[in-house]
């Protein structure tokens, strides 16, 4: 092939990426013109054309290969990116589970400690008096660290909670596997607990403070995290009950592919929820209004994040 056509058949790529690595606004189609421009640039030194065309080229090469580099150095991390976008989208398009498990959890919570508001001796009926009198010693006033069995620091209570807040997570979403069913149990139980716990302790001024101003601000993240478990989990129980054109197997495989970054959030927010709760919350020497200050600013900062975080703003 002759040098003039070679120039003609190929000048509409070279002007293209000329164009681009002038702008310095690469494309989604310049790595594969890279590697195109650099199989003309051999082509044209193997056979010999004018050193003006095979300097062009080269310089041409060189200028993309910088252009390219830079835009990939400065792209985010995919956990970063994961972390503002895709999670919080993820959690938006699965709306619908979120809603449920978070209908379970919260409505239990509420109509069980409504009952026991009511009347306090039904508190019995979902936990023995041995329970209930641990956890009012837990929260009385005078406490060194509250929601603390014995003499244990902060460093072991936070493995302690790491391990248990991530295991209930995990657990929640294997319990998915039963139709759906366990993982919406598991969220309406703990939603129970939360209720009796809270309305036999508000019973009384000597615990109550304590025990809300201690859960308000580490439940922001570990109760959004136990919701988003039983969430993943009853997806997998729909892909179950509800598989569609796939066979059964393959559609619970894609469901927890699409679910687990879902699962892994929520054992991203269990485990801040842990450090949170071992060395923010169970302090004593913090006043009652600045944690519920805290707290509040942390559940408000949850709420803006999945609803807000990752969205088009030119959409």
């Amino acid at each position: 092939m002759r040098q003039r056509q070679f120039e003609a058949r190929h000048a509409a790529l070279w002007a293209g990426m000329e164009t681009e690595v002038v702008s310095r606004k690469p494309s989604p189609q310049l790595p594969e013109r890279y590697r195109a421009l650099c199989n003309t640039l051999a082509v044209a030194r193997q056979r010999g054309y004018s050193p003006s065309l095979v300097k062009r080229l080269d310089t041409l090469a060189i200028n993309a290969h910088r252009v390219i580099y830079a835009e990939t150095g400065s792209r985010e991390y995919a956990f970063i990116r994961w972390l503002k976008r895709d999670f919080p989208r993820l959690v938006r398009a699965e709306w619908r589970v979120v809603c449920l498990a978070m209908l379970a959890f919260f409505g239990v919570a509420l109509l069980t400690g409504g009952l026991i508001a009511w009347r306090a001796e039904l508190a019995y009926a979902f936990m023995t008096p041995a329970e209930l009198s641990g956890m009012e010693s837990m929260y009385q006033d005078g406490a060194h660290r509250l929601a603390r069995r014995g003499a244990e620091d902060d460093v072991y209570m936070f493995g302690f909670y790491i391990w248990n807040n991530v295991a209930i997570a995990f657990r929640t979403f294997a319990s998915g596997i039963v139709f759906g069913l366990g993982a919406l149990f598991a969220s309406a139980f703990n939603g129970m607990h939360l209720g009796v716990v809270g309305a036999w302790l508000s019973r009384s001024a000597a615990t109550s403070g304590n025990f809300w101003s201690f859960v308000i601000t580490h439940a922001s993240l570990e109760v959004t995290g136990l919701i988003l478990s039983a969430a993943a989990g009853m997806k997998l129980g729909a892909a179950l009950l509800m598989p569609g054109r796939l066979a059964r197997g393959a559609a619970l495989r894609a469901t927890a592919s699409r679910m687990l970054p879902m699962l892994m959030g929520a054992a991203l927010m269990t485990f801040l929820a842990a450090f949170i709760e071992g060395f923010w919350s169970a302090r004593t020497d913090i006043p009652h209004f600045v944690k519920y200050l805290v707290g509040s600013g942390m559940w408000l900062a949850v709420i803006a994040y999945f609803c807000f975080a990752g969205r088009d703003r030119a959409a």
